[in-house]
């Protein structure tokens, strides 16, 4: 993910820059892209431009445009785990799809585009009977992302990740490489893009798998405030303590923006309760992180990424 800002007036791609983006990715860009609708807490401004790509042919073609451009950019997921502005975003957003959402299984080893979704890549090992993943099925992302904030629960994606393959701007071949990994982080460097990775597994049962998929998304369901419209956990889990504990104590639970409401189920999830804008979520997250630092003296950091 590319460094990103927030769109301002008179901020954004030339007439030159769009025409430039027509002549060579066609239909598969769009101009003004509400991106509201692609994120999963539906706030938001438009996107100057949206490109959708499906080859690692054309997404070293797009990064060396931005490159030469100096045109902003940055790769939306599934849209968990980011905010975008109410003015928009200034440059580019890319969409990986096609080769990207693939998953293949060889022996122990699941090859995982960048673009394909936890959810799936959950699924489809249990189907081969291969245990390991099945902690990470609550993620609601795609691989790619989860490898860059090294997402996770009591297991993070790192901990099975053997292989990354990237392409990063102005570079035109693929490269492979392995990032460090800690807690809601890696290593990967913000120019390069997941276009695979290689996941370890183990053998397992089928039915056992299954079942703990199932028990897993049940936990979740009843924990979660997947009813309403949510980015994921707001902020991060301070080293020895929960977010969501911290937040509770210091009587935030229900608080109330605009449209934006902190979960009265699960403390740590800001939930969009019908016509929240994106300030609206801004002003509430730092309502919280006072009365927790208030509270307990402890400084709340965002997971969530704004745009």
């Amino acid at each position: 993910m590319s460094a990103s800002r927030a769109l301002v007036p008179g901020d954004a791609l030339r007439d030159d820059q769009r025409r430039g983006l027509a002549a060579l990715f066609g239909d598969a860009v769009r101009f003004d892209e509400p991106l509201a609708p692609r994120t999963s807490m539906r706030v938001g401004g438009p996107a100057a431009a949206l490109v959708n790509i499906c080859d690692v042919g054309s997404l070293i073609a797009l990064l060396d445009f931005c490159q030469s451009q100096g045109v902003v950019w940055t790769i939306l997921g599934l849209g968990s785990n980011v905010l975008v502005h109410d003015e928009g975003f200034a440059g580019i957003v890319i969409r990986l799809g096609g080769s990207f959402t693939a998953i293949a299984i060889t022996g122990t080893i699941m090859h995982a585009g960048g673009a394909a979704p936890i959810a799936a890549v959950c699924r489809q090992a249990a189907q081969y009977g291969l245990r390991g993943a099945e902690p990470l099925v609550g993620v609601p992302g795609t691989v790619g992302g989860a490898i860059r904030m090294n997402a996770g629960t009591n297991v993070e994606i790192g901990d099975l990740v053997r292989r990354v393959e990237v392409v990063s701007a102005g570079k035109d071949v693929r490269a492979v490489t392995l990032p460090e990994f800690s807690y809601r982080s890696s290593t990967l460097a913000r120019d390069a893009v997941v276009c695979a990775a290689d996941l370890e597994l183990q053998r397992g049962d089928p039915v056992e798998v299954r079942r703990e998929l199932r028990r897993r998304i049940q936990e979740r369901n009843a924990s979660q405030p997947l009813e309403l419209p949510n980015s994921g956990s707001i902020f991060r889990n301070p080293a020895g303590d929960h977010a969501a504990r911290l937040i509770e104590s210091a009587g935030c639970k229900g608080w109330h923006c605009g449209g934006a409401e902190v979960s009265p189920k699960h403390a740590n999830f800001i939930v969009n309760r019908g016509g929240a804008t994106c300030a609206d979520v801004l002003e509430l997250i730092e309502r919280v992180r006072a009365a927790v630092k208030r509270d307990s003296g402890i400084e709340l950091e965002t997971e969530v990424h704004v745009l």
